[in-house]
């Protein structure tokens, strides 16, 4: 069974509608972090990482976060959140 803890909505400023959609989730025996990204509403890449404990988890989600938001990235997609849900809350 999974349970969503958290998740967050980002887009770019880019001719196409680059997005890119992040998920934090509760298995039975652990948690994930998964990513969907594309253009306007195609998903184009999806990729989930698995991690045993809640607070690895965590701050992988807020890597990911924070790499994608940095203005100052090499990529010329620079991401905006554009919305946020954590049903549970993050601790």
């Amino acid at each position: 069974m999974k349970k969503l803890i958290s998740s967050t909505r980002l887009k770019a400023k880019s001719p196409r509608g680059a997005f890119y959609h992040l998920f934090f989730l509760e298995l039975t025996d652990g948690y994930i972090v998964r990513e969907e990204s594309g253009t306007g509403e195609k998903v184009l890449h999806t990729e989930a990482w698995y991690r045993e404990s809640r607070e690895e988890t965590l701050k992988l989600y807020n890597r990911i976060l924070k790499e994608k938001t940095n203005p100052g990235r090499r990529s010329p997609r620079k991401y905006q959140i554009i919305s946020e849900l954590s049903p549970l809350g993050l601790s």
